[in-house]
């Protein structure tokens, strides 16, 4: 006599999970016995749209011939059109046009599954949707046309098939950027090839005045500036506004926030609604994953201890499942009175009558430290590891640390000339928590450092939309003085053979949005004034930049980088003996090929 619509703390349904497992026997007896194929969870996912992002084609087949909605919609607004779209399943995308999915359903912020394909490089199903009649150049609500996405990621092949299908290659978003702008804002030289070979307008103006070559000459793509120069007309009609002087700001399409921040992420697992771990989101903490989509999720705040309580009392007798994952350490505590939900969801943390040296714990995504400090090791692949020294935290506070992929975040790290992001984004929170103590973040990489040739910056975004770099006076010494302290000698020792050169220790007094580990090419950086100077370079002795007394008006820094290659083979050495420059005024910026 079990409902077999019976609904989780989140409004999940047994179809739910029969849809995720690709259960076909489970959810066709669910459908026989009056399951609801239109039932959502939290997030607005129905069973159908957990089947098309899973490419469980059976089941999908079933659900539809039950009666479900190919074009119900999430939260956020998006179909399972859009879900099949993003993650290339052509067949999955057939079946639900074939049973009425609308190819141009635009989610809130105005995305349709053709933009999606072009975010994610889908040709084979952009050809599914141009066969049922999907728009090429649908805008969103901010004016990106599918052509705007894929030039702003990238994607070449979903780029020449728009142009092919008859993409406008001039069209403008709402504050005027075309394609061409996306392309020379992300650095991306060949993009801009091909949108010029296809007759874009190099001239073209944004709302406040910018070329995409006066961006590209902002951001420093050396490359990019090259294939814009030769085609770029350096004329100024009246009617056109001044180039804006403030500091660029990057732009970016919008995208889908239907974001399954599962913990499985961490990892680098799917990005689905239901991780492939057994149901934990049923509870509050992971279940964040599966809030309203079209806002960011705040991941700071832990609710699971009020299921565990509900699981523990009288009335409610633990599961089995539940009996498992409590140690018998937890299962005294609670005989003798001692509420499991006193410690932290993640880890078993041993109440002390005094601050003594730190052990490393281990976490998924949150943990909770207080006054004693804490040294949290993330047990997934990530190996990020936090170390907090006992009194550092003013109060006790839960600290959530993960990893994201760059395109999740709003503004992505902004990237110049030679810089790559050396790792994912890491998210942490509560966002704008400040200590009284230094914390160390140890971050693995996987930059190719050459000797001394590049280095490792680390830059910190506190909102989420602009980006700066992470610099602490003295941060070696700190590192030092704080790993001493906290840790035996046998720890430390076994601590730096763990660390070998792939890990990057950086230390902060608060908690921006983001922080991003860049590779790129060493930097010399000296304050110059007056009374001049010379700034030499590290990598190569013998390249030196020198300032004679009077070249500067006031004392700034000065930046050097030597970039070293060698010359393809078969090129005359007369032909390499020559020396350009390349001067951005606004950057202070010299490029110099010897």
């Amino acid at each position: 006599n079990a409902p077999v619509d019976a609904q989780g703390k989140n409004g999940v349904t047994p179809l739910h999970v029969a849809s995720h497992y690709d259960h076909q026997n489970v959810a066709l007896l669910l459908l026989e016995k009056g399951a609801s194929p239109h039932a959502t969870a939290k997030n607005g996912h129905t069973p159908l749209h957990i089947a098309a992002r899973k490419n469980q084609m059976s089941i999908a087949t079933s659900l539809l011939q039950y009666g479900a909605q190919a074009n119900a919609e999430s939260k956020a607004g998006f179909t399972p059109l859009h879900l099949s779209s993003q993650e290339g399943h052509h067949e999955m995308s057939a079946l639900l046009l074939e049973h009425k999915a609308n190819p141009d359903h635009q989610a809130r912020n105005g995305l349709t599954p053709m933009h999606l394909c072009a975010q994610e490089d889908r040709v084979n199903v952009a050809q599914v949707l141009v066969k049922h009649g999907a728009d090429t150049q649908a805008p969103t609500k901010a004016g990106y046309t599918p052509l705007h996405v894929a030039s702003h990621f990238g994607q070449a092949n979903m780029i020449r098939y728009l142009l092919q299908e008859g993409a406008d290659v001039n069209a403008s978003t709402a504050i005027g950027y075309t394609p061409l702008h996306q392309a020379a804002q992300q650095g991306h030289c060949h993009i801009v090839n091909i949108l010029l070979e296809n007759n874009a307008d190099p001239n073209a103006i944004t709302n406040n005045g910018q070329t995409s070559l006066k961006i590209a000459q902002k951001l420093g793509y050396i490359s990019v500036l090259d294939s814009l120069k030769p085609v770029t007309e350096a004329v100024t009609t009246p009617d056109q506004p001044p180039p804006s002087e403030e500091k660029y700001r990057v732009v970016a399409p919008e995208a889908m926030h239907e974001t399954f921040m599962s913990d499985s992420e961490e990892e680098g697992g799917e990005d689905t609604v239901l991780s492939d771990q057994p149901y934990r989101y049923l509870t509050v903490d992971e279940m964040k994953s599966l809030g309203d989509d079209s806002l960011p999720i705040d991941v700071t705040r832990d609710e699971r201890h009020d299921s565990n309580k509900m699981a523990l009392s009288s009335e409610f007798p633990p599961t089995a499942g539940l009996e498992d994952s409590i140690s018998p350490q937890h299962a005294s505590m609670v005989q003798s009175g001692i509420s499991v939900t006193d410690f932290a969801d993640n880890i078993n943390i041993e109440r002390q009558s005094h601050v003594g040296k730190l052990h490393w714990k281990n976490f998924l995504v949150s943990f909770l430290v207080d006054a004693r400090g804490g040294a949290m090791r993330g047990c997934r692949h990530s190996g990020v590891r936090i170390i907090v020294p006992p009194r550092s935290a003013a109060q006790p506070t839960r600290i959530t640390c993960r990893y994201v992929k760059p395109q999740r975040t709003m503004h992505p790290p902004p990237l110049m000339e030679g810089e790559a992001l050396a790792s994912r984004v890491l998210e942490l929170g509560p966002v704008g928590a400040k200590f009284l103590g230094p914390v160390i973040m140890e971050v693995p990489h996987f930059a190719s450092l050459r000797g001394k040739e590049r280095e490792i910056v680390i830059l910190r975004s506190d909102n989420g939309e602009t980006w700066r770099e992470h610099n602490i006076d003295m941060s070696e010494e700190i590192v030092h003085d704080v790993l001493n302290d906290c840790f035996e000698p046998e720890d430390l020792a076994q601590l730096d053979e763990l660390g070998g050169g792939r890990i990057c220790r950086y230390v902060t007094y608060d908690f921006p949005q983001y922080f991003a580990v860049i590779s790129r090419i060493r930097q010399e950086v000296h304050a110059i004034g007056p009374e001049g100077g010379m700034v030499s370079s590290t990598v190569v002795p013998q390249v030196q930049a020198v300032f004679p007394q009077g070249a500067l008006t006031k004392k700034i820094k000065v930046g050097l980088q030597v970039n070293l290659f060698k010359p393809r083979k078969g090129v005359a050495p007369e032909k390499l003996r020559k020396i350009s420059v390349n001067h951005v005024p606004k950057k202070k910026r010299f490029s110099l090929i010897w």
